[in-house]
């Protein structure tokens, strides 16, 4: 097996993969304590969606830990070209808050379905989405200036 070249876009894949272990961790360390019915997300107003089983929950990080390994297959199988490193870092980057936001959303709606809030504040919501919007800007930017 040949060695693979080292990039900062296996850096980027290495943050998400990290990232994608500690959501899974975290839900599995909560799950034996949670409601049997949770809700399924959250409104754009901070109210929660309807309620369904609690191993919905495990939807989210099955879907991002799938696009990862995708991405990272096609990291394997076809070396990135210099000037794609830096966005394929970003779009890692993304994928690791998008995990993160996974988490935090997830202990909010522990929080809905134990009664412990009635809604989260959409300012609260708007904070949280922010870095993730802000990456992926960085990395549209990125992407736009390295292809002209």
């Amino acid at each position: 097996m040949m060695p693979l070249p080292f990039s900062i876009a296996w850096i980027g894949a290495a943050i998400a993969i990290a990232q994608i272990a500690i959501l899974a961790w975290h839900l599995r360390r909560r799950y034996p304590s949670l409601p049997k019915r949770m809700p399924t997300g959250l409104r754009f107003d901070g109210r929660p969606g309807p309620t369904g089983p609690k191993a919905l929950l495990w939807l989210g990080p099955a879907i991002i830990a799938t696009v990862t390994a995708i991405l990272v297959v096609f990291l394997l199988a076809r070396p990135l070209p210099e000037e794609a490193r830096l966005t394929t870092f970003l779009v890692f980057v993304v994928i690791a808050e998008v995990a993160w936001l996974c988490e935090w959303v997830t202990d909010r709606l522990v929080e809905l379905a134990r009664g412990m809030t009635h809604r989260i504040a959409p300012t609260r919501l708007l904070l949280a989405i922010l870095p993730m919007l802000a990456t992926i800007g960085i990395a549209l930017v990125v992407a736009i200036t390295q292809t002209l």
